[in-house]
C-alpha cells in the first residue's frame, strides 16, 4: 500500500472505520468502478463499513435475544394451515410494521399447528432488521417476576422487560398460573401497554383465560391492554411435528 493510502487507512482506523481501513486497497483496485458516478463509488466505498456493521448488529440482537433457535419465515409452509392465516396476513406481519405501531400478535391453535415456529420467524427477522427482541416462555417468565417481587426488585425487573422493541411470550396457558403469578404477569403486560410489541403463542381460546390465570378481573384487565391493539391469528391444522415425520417416513398408514 503507498504512503498515500496507508495515510487514509490509519485515519479510517482512527475514526472507527475498521471495515472500510480494511477493505480500502481492495476497493481502489477495483478499475470496474471507474465508470460510476462521484455519488455511486461513495455509496459503495460507505456500504464497505455500513452493510458489516449491520450484520454484526444483528448477530448481537440475535445471540442476546434469548430465542433457543433463529427461524425463518420463508420456511413456514402456509399450505400445511387449514386456516387462520392468510399469505397476504403473513406478508403483512413480516413487514414489522406492528411493531412500529406497537400493536400485539397473537398466535392461537393446539399444539404443533407451528405457532412458535413464527413467533421465533418474527423475532429473528426482528432482530435483522434492527429491532431488540427477547423471548422467555410464559413459565420461566413468571418465575422470573415472582422471583424478582420476593426481592423487592420486581420494579427494575418490569423496567427491563420494558426495553426490547418486541417481547417474545410462548406457551401461554400450557400450565395454570397461580393467583400471585397472575398478578405480576398483569404487571408486565400493563408496564409494556402502548410502549412496546408482544408476541405471544397459547394453546387457548381467550374465553378460557379467567381459568387459565385464576382470577376472572386479571384475566379481562390484561385481555384488556393485550387486544386493544392486536393481531390475533388462530391456526388450524393437523400437527405441524406430525408433517415433518411423515416426511421421512417415521409414521406410516394402515
Amino acid at each position: 500500500m503507498n504512503p498515500t493510502n496507508a495515510s487514509l487507512s490509519m485515519k479510517l482506523e482512527e475514526l472507527g472505520l475498521s471495515f472500510m481501513a480494511a477493505s480500502l486497497e481492495s476497493y481502489l483496485a477495483d478499475q470496474s468502478r471507474n465508470e460510476n458516478t462521484l455519488l455511486e463509488r461513495l455509496t459503495d466505498l460507505v456500504d464497505l463499513e455500513y452493510i458489516p456493521r449491520k450484520e454484526r448488529a444483528a448477530r448481537t440482537r440475535l445471540k442476546i435475544s434469548g430465542m433457543p433457535q433463529y427461524k425463518q419465515l420463508s420456511d413456514f409452509d402456509l399450505t400445511w394451515l387449514k386456516g387462520g392465516l392468510s399469505r397476504a396476513k403473513l406478508e403483512e406481519l413480516s413487514s414489522l410494521a406492528f411493531i412500529d405501531r406497537k400493536e400485539n400478535v397473537f398466535l392461537l391453535g393446539p399444539s404443533g399447528v407451528g405457532k412458535t415456529h413464527l413467533l421465533l420467524g418474527l423475532g429473528t427477522r426482528a432482530c435483522q432488521n434492527g429491532f431488540s427482541a427477547y423471548y422467555m416462555t410464559c413459565h420461566d417468565l413468571v418465575e422470573t417476576l415472582v422471583r424478582a417481587r420476593d426481592q423487592n426488585r420486581l420494579k427494575r425487573k418490569l423496567d427491563w422487560f420494558r426495553k426490547p422493541n418486541v417481547l417474545l411470550i410462548d406457551e401461554v396457558g400450557y400450565e395454570p398460573l397461580t393467583s400471585e403469578q397472575a398478578h405480576v404477569f398483569f404487571q408486565l403486560i400493563n408496564t409494556r401497554y402502548e410502549c412496546g410489541s408482544i408476541i405471544m403463542t397459547s394453546n387457548k381460546s381467550f374465553s378460557k383465560w379467567a381459568e387459565l390465570m385464576s382470577d376472572e378481573a386479571v384475566a379481562t384487565a390484561m385481555l384488556d391492554r393485550l387486544l386493544h391493539h392486536s393481531h390475533t391469528l388462530s391456526l388450524q391444522a393437523d400437527s405441524y411435528r406430525m408433517k415433518e415425520r411423515l416426511k421421512v417416513g417415521a409414521v406410516g398408514f394402515e
